[in-house]
């Protein structure tokens, strides 16, 4: 028999859809301080940050998944990760609760997700009537590319 392991979410939102990001990834959650704007990055990087002594690049998850969000830059938060011994921040709307998955319930995005949007989902899964995307960091801290039509 096969063993289940679980997995620890932090759970949060963008406009209307919930996200989860593995807790062994989130470093800290703060508020939105100050952001230094960097000249000709592209359009889904805030900016930088210095926190503690480190200068961290400000992603907007809104931007990069294509997500509408109303809510002012000064009400959102910012979830601090670690990638190739980089510190990204990643805006999102409101943090909710960390929550407990069994990897067996994960399943693959559906199949009506826009390409553009999948890469960044590793799988989904169902809580209650709420379907929650799990997030490909890899793939959300690379650069994206503008394709044109």
């Amino acid at each position: 028999m096969a063993e289940t392991t679980t997995l620890q979410l932090c759970s949060f939102q963008l406009a209307n859809a919930t996200f989860g990001l593995d807790t062994m990834l989130v470093q800290e959650i703060i508020k939105v301080p100050d952001i230094t704007s960097v000249y000709l990055a592209p359009e889904d990087i805030t900016g930088i940050i210095n926190l503690r002594g480190k200068i961290v690049t400000i992603i907007d998850l809104a931007i990069k998944l294509d997500l509408p969000t109303e809510i002012p830059m000064a009400d959102r938060r910012i979830i601090i990760v670690e990638s190739q011994e980089e510190p990204f921040g990643l805006v999102v709307d409101k943090i909710n609760d960390v929550i407990h998955v069994d990897s067996e319930e994960l399943d693959s995005a559906p199949s009506n997700v826009r390409i553009a949007q999948s890469r960044f989902i590793a799988g989904v899964f169902r809580d209650n009537e709420q379907l929650i995307a799990i997030l490909n960091l890899n793939e959300v801290i690379n650069p994206t590319e503008k394709k044109s039509d």
